[in-house]
């Protein structure tokens, strides 16, 4: 299964792109730059994964479902905890500050419809991809995902500080493949990034021996764009040629 990110920055500022990945043709995770899709390719997704409710990663979620709304022949299914859905709907989607898309019914039924995900089980999400949802150390309802296909898996942390059950969950996959690991803020930083519960590749190191497994691929998202730089020279120095940036336009092999 092709991962296509379409944004990937931990923050926004002129040219930078907030996080999503399109996974396969049918699921977005998360939507901070989902009109980066064309919008012929809008209408192929069905569900819209989201890792928790803070802006970056919703912000435009309003948009993909105000540009497809009166095109779709099914409701378009946003999923996530319990919690981030119930954010999203009181905060966001409520008809003040954006339409309350729940409410708006077409031929097919509701234009969108909230789906509530069970921690720590295998659900199997539209296109066949496998996903698996944890608990991580992050504000509005936020997890991190196992992903599982027929040829391998994959680590995605969401935003998250110093965190255990996902890397113990992560432990059990015998065919893991890759490891998409937030790093907010470099080094010198490293207090503000635990008290943000975010992780610095000092930090990220740290974690990667809970696992304890040397020599996955590693990917980095959510670095803070004024910050990039010195991020990237902290994770080389750690990781070395292991660890790649990804940016809009990245495409991944699962």
């Amino acid at each position: 299964m092709r991962l296509e990110v379409l944004g990937a920055d931990g923050s926004k500022l002129q040219g930078s792109s907030l996080c999503s990945v399109l996974l396969g043709n049918s699921v977005l995770l998360d939507a901070g730059s989902a009109t980066n899709l064309p919008r012929d390719r809008q209408l192929s997704v069905e569900m819209v994964l989201l890792t928790h409710a803070h802006l970056d990663h919703i912000l435009e979620l309003g948009f993909i479902l105000d540009a497809t709304v009166a095109l779709r022949n099914a409701p378009l299914v946003i999923a996530g905890s319990a919690a981030c859905l119930d954010m999203v709907r009181e905060h966001y989607l409520n008809d003040l500050v954006w339409p309350d898309f729940s409410g708006i019914r077409t031929s097919a039924g509701p234009s969108l419809v909230y789906r509530p995900l069970p921690d720590r089980e295998w659900l199997t999400l539209p296109g066949g991809l496998e996903a698996w949802m944890e608990p991580v150390c992050h504000g509005a309802g936020a997890r991190g995902f196992l992903f599982r296909t027929r040829t391998g898996s994959a680590v995605y942390t969401g935003d998250t500080g110093p965190t255990e059950t996902l890397w113990e969950s992560a432990s059990e996959l015998t065919d893991l493949r890759m490891i998409i690991a937030e790093v907010s803020f470099p080094d010198s930083l490293e207090d503000m990034a635990i008290r943000s519960n975010h992780l610095s590749p000092g930090l990220l190191e740290r974690e990667l021996r809970k696992l304890g497994r040397d020599g996955i691929p590693l990917f980095a998202f959510h670095l803070k764009p004024w910050l990039r730089t010195e991020i990237e020279r902290d994770l080389r120095r750690r990781f070395g040629e292991r660890v790649a940036i990804l940016d809009s336009g990245t495409g991944l092999e699962l």
